[in-house]
C-alpha cells in the first residue's frame, strides 16, 4: 500500500509542477506518461486475472473463443518466442499511449487530466486486470477525436481495432456517433432526467429482461443470479459528482467546443452504470464513457484554480485518491506491488 500512496503523491506533485511550470509542461507530461508505463508495463503478477492471461498465452487455453485481434497478437508474439511479460508491456504501453495522445488532442490541461486517469480506479488501476478492455477503452477515447474532425475512415479503422481486441467496443462505436450527431439537440435537463430514470429502472430490475436473450451464450453468467450489485455508496457518489459537473457547465458554459460532447459521454457513463448496477460485472462497459470525465473535470478544476478557488481541486483529488486506496484494499490482486525491474515486493 505504501508504494501506491507514494506513487500517487509523486504523480500529484508532477501534475502540479506541470501546471505552474508552463514552459516545460509538455516535457513534464511526457515524463508522467513514461512513469505510468513503467509502473503498469513492468508489473509482475499484479492484477486479478494476471496469471490467467499468462496461462492463456503459454498454453493457448482460450484461443478459439476470443476476439481475433488479441489472438492474432498472441500468435505473433509466440512465433517470435517472446515472453509473456512482453505482451503485458505492449498492451500497457499502448493503453497509456492512446490515452496520452487523446489528452493532447482534447485539452491543454494534459498533466492534470493524466493525474485523474491515474487516480480514478476504474481507469488506470483497472488496466492491470482488464487488459484487453482497457486497451479498447484507450483506443476508442483517442478515436473519438477523428470522429469530431470528420475523419471517418480513421475513426472506423481505430474502432474496429478496438473491437478486434474486445467486442464490447461495439457499444461506443455506435453511441459515439449518436452523441456526435445529436449533441446540439441534447439539453442539460434531459441528461439529468435520464440519470434519475436509469437509477429507478435499475431498482425495478430492468436489466433482467435481457437475461433470456443471453441464456445459452458465453455471456450468460453476467445476467445470472451469481452477479453482485454495485455498492450503493459508489452509485450515489458518482451520480452526485455527475450532477455537480452538469450544473457547473450549465451555469458557466463551455470554453471549448469539445466539452459538450465529453459532458454528454460522461453522463452516458452514469446512465449505463445505473442501469446495469444490479449486475456489477456488466458495468465495466461504462468505462468507455467515464474516461471522458478526466477531460471535463480537469478543465473545470483548472478554471477554478485560475480564479484562486482551490477547494474543488483538492476535494476531487482527495475524493479519487480515497476511492483508489479503498479499491486497493477491497479488490484482491493488487497488493503487494511487484515489478520485473525490482527484485522485491513494494
Amino acid at each position: 500500500m505504501i508504494f501506491y500512496i507514494l506513487f500517487i503523491l509523486f504523480c500529484l506533485g508532477i501534475a502540479v509542477l506541470g501546471y505552474f511550470n508552463s514552459k516545460h509542461t509538455d516535457k513534464i507530461g511526457f515524463f508522467l506518461f513514461l512513469l505510468i508505463v513503467l509502473i503498469s508495463g513492468f508489473r509482475k503478477n499484479v492484477g486479478i486475472d494476471y496469471m490467467g492471461y499468462v496461462s492463456w498465452y503459454q498454453n493457448k487455453t482460450r484461443d478459439d473463443d476470443f476476439e481475433f485481434g488479441y489472438v492474432l497478437i498472441m500468435d505473433v508474439f509466440r512465433k517470435l518466442n517472446l515472453d509473456y511479460s512482453t505482451l503485458f508491456f505492449t498492451f500497457s504501453f499502448f493503453t497509456c499511449l492512446f490515452v496520452y495522445l487523446g489528452l493532447k488532442k482534447y485539452t491543454t490541461n494534459t498533466n492534470v487530466a493524466l493525474l485523474f486517469f491515474i487516480i480514478i480506479p476504474s481507469l488506470y488501476l483497472a488496466s492491470f486486470t482488464l487488459i484487453r478492455q482497457s486497451f479498447s477503452v484507450a483506443i476508442s477515447f483517442y478515436a473519438f477525436n477523428f470522429l469530431l474532425n470528420k475523419k471517418y475512415l480513421i475513426y472506423v479503422v481505430l474502432m474496429f481495432i478496438g473491437i478486434s481486441i474486445h467486442r464490447t467496443c461495439f457499444v461506443p462505436f455506435f453511441l459515439f456517433y449518436m452523441v456526435y450527431h445529436y449533441a446540439d439537440k441534447i439539453k442539460f435537463e434531459f441528461l439529468g432526467i435520464c440519470m434519475i430514470l436509469s437509477f429507478i429502472l435499475a431498482k425495478l430490475q430492468f436489466i433482467s429482461i435481457f437475461g433470456k436473450l443471453f441464456e445459452n451464450m458465453r455471456y450468460s453468467y453476467y445476467f445470472s443470479d451469481q452477479q453482485m450489485p454495485v455498492d450503493i455508496l459508489k452509485i450515489i457518489v458518482l451520480n452526485l459528482v455527475a450532477f455537480f459537473i452538469l450544473f457547473y457547465y450549465k451555469k458557466h458554459g463551455f470554453s471549448h467546443p469539445y466539452q459538450k460532447y465529453f459532458l454528454i459521454l460522461h453522463c452516458c457513463s452514469i446512465i449505463i452504470l445505473n442501469l446495469l448496477s444490479e449486475h456489477s460485472d456488466l458495468t465495466r462497459i461504462y468505462v468507455y464513457f467515464r474516461i471522458f470525465e478526466i477531460v471535463i473535470i480537469s478543465d473545470l478544476l483548472i478554471e477554478e484554480v485560475k480564479k484562486r478557488r482551490y477547494f474543488l481541486f483538492f476535494f476531487f483529488v482527495l475524493l479519487n485518491i480515497g476511492t483508489f486506496l479503498f479499491a486497493l484494499k477491497k479488490i484482491p490482486g493488487y497488493l503487494p506491488y511487484k515489478n520485473f525491474l525490482i527484485d522485491r515486493q513494494l
